[in-house]
């Protein structure tokens, strides 16, 4: 028998989520911030979600609500489906709620089991948390979304000692290819800080004056300096991975480059010849969350934990300072730092057990 699962978030991925697991038979109830539920009416009203594409279909929700205790009473999975940058915001409205009997699905996780667990203490439930977003989708409509590809995940489990018996559960709300070690490892592979950051920095003009040229489609603009760019962030990832005890590959999982070894020209390559990738649109403007959730909750923690190793990361420093500039905001200090982990004043050692035991 299927599920029960409480989808959080409202946007173009918990939207697929939630139509392809009703599709596929699962009791679904959706949770939006009552801040933004007025945008869902036609969904309210519906509780149908249209489907095109790769998931294709009309999928009948069970509930939409903005009451946490509802969206998640008798849910036996609570999939968190929001930008990064609404986790501590989300952890905070499950305190009290949540039961340990429940897992807490993250996609992606984005350092939001290590925020969750923060928030949530010892009452903190097992946590799975995702490398990407599943799909690569778009709402295109009112309770209507269009998939244009479905995309290969890889999930981290915390505590990593954890019983690992739902992961059967976890397999077919979302296949996954593979079990990091631990959930740092995960936050470490996370494709979109490394991917979208040489494009959007290359292409601020484009970005920026849409209206004068046209809208703007982040692959179609993805030049040799882009790839150069995330080539170079994608090493210093994996040297602070190394300093860590990782060995890092999630560009090279994502190109699949033919000889193993990544090169900015397999990033050029596979940018403009994955057609799942090819007709998204976007960023619309320099405040998009490819540039204001891939900074301060990517590239500033990767940032935070080069320093705790000694671990020099110039280039991921660079594009922080130059989006820091354009936003007006100094994203450095307001990104996700140790003390948002749970991890200020711990050594390395201490960290590699915290992950696995979930204890200090």
């Amino acid at each position: 028998m299927k599920k029960n699962i409480a989808i959080l978030g409202g946007g173009n991925g918990a939207h697929t989520m939630a139509g392809d697991l009703a599709l596929r038979g699962y009791g679904v109830r959706m949770w939006e911030d009552p801040a933004f539920i007025g945008r869902l009416s036609v969904l309210r009203d519906t509780l149908t979600i249209r489907c095109t594409g790769e998931v294709s279909g009309n999928g009948k929700i069970e509930m939409l609500t903005d009451d946490m205790a509802k969206a998640i009473d008798g849910a036996d999975y609570i999939a968190v489906v929001t930008p990064s940058t609404a986790h501590v915001a989300v952890a905070e409205k499950l305190k009290g709620l949540v039961s340990k009997e429940q897992v807490i699905l993250i996609y992606p996780g984005g350092f939001g089991a290590l925020e969750f667990r923060k928030v949530l203490g010892d009452e903190c439930p097992v946590i799975v948390e995702t490398n990407n977003l599943p799909y690569d989708t778009r709402l295109n409509g009112p309770a209507s979304v269009f998939c244009s590809g479905k995309s290969p995940v890889s999930i981290a489990v915390f505590p990593a000692d954890a019983d690992k018996a739902f992961l059967d559960d976890v397999m077919d709300i979302s296949p996954y290819d593979r079990i990091y070690e631990d959930v740092l490892e995960s936050d470490l592979s996370l494709v979109n800080p490394s991917v979208h950051s040489g494009p959007c920095l290359i292409n601020f003009g484009a970005i920026e004056q849409q209206d004068l040229r046209g809208k703007f489609c982040m692959y179609e603009h993805f030049t040799f300096g882009a790839a150069k760019i995330d080539w170079a962030i994608d090493a210093e990832r994996k040297a602070v991975g190394a300093a860590l005890g990782y060995k890092l590959t999630p560009l090279e999982d994502f190109c699949e480059p033919k000889d193993g070894v990544l090169k900015w020209q397999d990033i050029y390559q596979k940018m403009h010849g994955a057609p799942e990738l090819t007709p998204i649109t976007g960023p619309d403007s320099i405040w998009n969350r490819y540039l204001t959730e891939d900074c301060p909750n990517g590239l500033v923690p990767w940032s935070e934990l080069g320093k705790l190793c000694g671990v020099p990361t110039p280039t991921m420093d660079g594009v922080i300072s130059i989006y820091s500039v354009a936003h007006s905001r100094d994203w450095r200090s307001e990104g996700i730092k140790l003390d948002r982990m749970g991890l200020d004043g711990m050594t390395v050692a201490e960290i590699r057990s915290f992950l696995k035991t979930g204890k200090k």
